[in-house]
């Protein structure tokens, strides 16, 4: 049985009645949202607008109820939602877990990992055996305190996991401070300002750093109303933007945003496009700007640090670093520290330092490919994958050398009505053929998650599937 537990003293803003307090730092703590008024909105689903005060009182409702646990694993599908358990738990003192898997045995794993935790969701969809406490769709506010709970900035406030697209995902714990510095430092790279009037619409899980950045700890830091819903698809992402009624900042991918270029999607009401997760191509870019007549920006970043370097790449191929962080080589490696990244540490990226403001991306240490004495990265030959017209996505894919050393490269291609032969014949004309894929596989879709990235678990799996389906019609 799962004892309860009322949530801890926590510092607090005091404020008139119907006022908070603008965005200060008291005796290093930080206040858990920026918004001027108690009735100003802080969320929207499907035309509602949930008040700053309705969110709090939601948060601490919640609170007061939580299981006696040092670790919550939120797992809210409804950002508001998630909202609501990621502040109850700050609340009380508990630490969020943001898993970037939810299959049962990665949770099973996860648990095994930290014992001492439970599952805050606003569904039943949850393997048995684990302890869940259920977020509500609504709580009756009756708390109208005018008080705005202030975190302690050294306190450890979610532990989120990377992608796993260089292998296994490993934990990194982020304190309240740094993630609330990290809010700030998007706001001043992109000019954000305090405009209870915009209202943010996500296609990321919020259990993504970039996801957590930019859909939650942002809107939070800058009077937001953030939506709550998760759209993806082209005609989803539509109506939520023409449901807000306000101007909107859309929080996406490049994988998501070619979908809605392609199809041409009409976003009314558009201020700003910041895009993560994966380079944007400068023609993908162009073709945003020219539909919905707004600046696309692009974040640099990992799960270590959050956001390191930006960049408009309408504008320039180079990216400018955030004001407060070094970057420095030693040897083949970059290195980044300082401001809301903190403590040093090292860059997975192939990155040529060109100023102390500027900095270059040629991707991954371990995309690098090597044939014949000739070498070039999987991210170059990917971008090229790319260019080609009528190629929708596609990735090349590496096996693993060390088992198969004479192994070819292989690739991936989403290509409605062209043939491999014509594909094969364009990346001729554009690659050294050393590096040509033998096979490449014409698929329905790519395995990849809710990011847009592709774990290299899940490719490596995709891709034994694919080979034996190819061996099958071979033989």
């Amino acid at each position: 049985m799962i004892r309860m537990a009322t949530p801890r003293t926590v510092n607090t803003f005091a404020a008139q009645p119907g006022r908070v307090l603008p965005y200060t730092s008291v005796d290093s703590s930080f206040p858990l949202l920026t918004h001027g008024r108690l009735e100003q909105g802080i969320a929207s689903r499907n035309g509602d607008v949930s008040t700053v005060w309705e969110f709090l009182a939601s948060a601490r409702d919640l609170a007061s109820r939580l299981p006696a646990r040092r670790y919550a694993i939120n797992l809210c599908r409804d950002r508001y939602q998630f909202l609501i358990a990621f502040a109850a738990a700050l609340l009380a003192q508990q630490i969020s877990l943001l898993p970037n898997c939810c299959a049962p045995e990665a949770l099973s794993q996860l648990t095994e990992r930290y014992p001492d935790a439970y599952v805050l969701a606003d569904h039943n969809d949850v393997p048995s055996g684990m302890a869940l406490c259920r977020v509500p769709d609504c709580v009756q506010a009756i708390d109208r305190r005018a008080d705005i709970p202030a975190i302690p900035s050294q306190q450890v406030a979610v532990i989120v996991f990377t992608s796993g697209s260089s292998g296994v995902p490993r934990p990194h714990a982020k304190t309240w401070g740094s993630l609330v510095r990290g809010a700030h430092a998007l706001k001043q790279q992109f000019g954000i300002g305090e405009d209870g009037s915009h209202v943010m619409v996500g296609t990321v899980p919020a259990q993504h750093m970039y996801g957590m950045e930019t859909t939650i700890m942002l809107p939070l830091q800058s009077g937001w109303i953030l939506h709550a819903g998760h759209p993806v698809l082209p005609a989803d992402v539509a109506e939520a933007v023409r449901k807000t009624g306000n101007a909107v900042w859309l929080m996406t991918t490049p994988i998501h945003l070619r979908a809605y270029v392609g199809q041409r999607t009409a976003l009314p009401g558009l201020v700003g496009i910041i895009s993560a997760t994966m380079p944007l191509p400068r023609s993908l870019a162009a073709k945003a700007e020219d539909l919905w007549n707004v600046p696309v920006r692009e974040i640099y970043g990992c799960t270590e640090g959050g956001m390191v370097g930006y960049r408009q790449p309408t504008a320039t191929h180079m990216w400018s670093l955030c004001p407060g962080l070094r970057m420095w080589k030693e040897g083949d490696h970059a290195w980044v520290s300082g401001g809301h990244v903190g403590q040093s540490f090292r860059l997975a990226d192939r990155i040529a330092v060109q100023s102390p403001l500027q900095f270059t991306l040629h991707g991954p240490h371990h995309d690098l490919v090597k044939v014949a004495g000739k070498r070039t990265s999987l991210a170059a030959l990917n971008a090229v994958l790319a260019q080609i017209e009528g190629v929708v996505d596609g990735t090349f894919y590496r096996p693993e050398w060390s088992l198969n050393p004479n192994a070819r490269l292989t690739a991936f291609v989403v290509a409605p009505g062209i043939s491999a032969s014509t594909i094969q014949a364009e990346l001729r004309k554009r690659i050294d053929p050393l590096f040509l894929p033998r096979p490449l596989h014409l698929v329905d879709a790519l395995p990849r998650n809710p990011i847009g990235k592709l774990p290299r678990e899940w490719l490596s799996a995709f891709a034994m599937e694919m080979t034996s389906e190819h061996r099958q019609r071979e033989s």
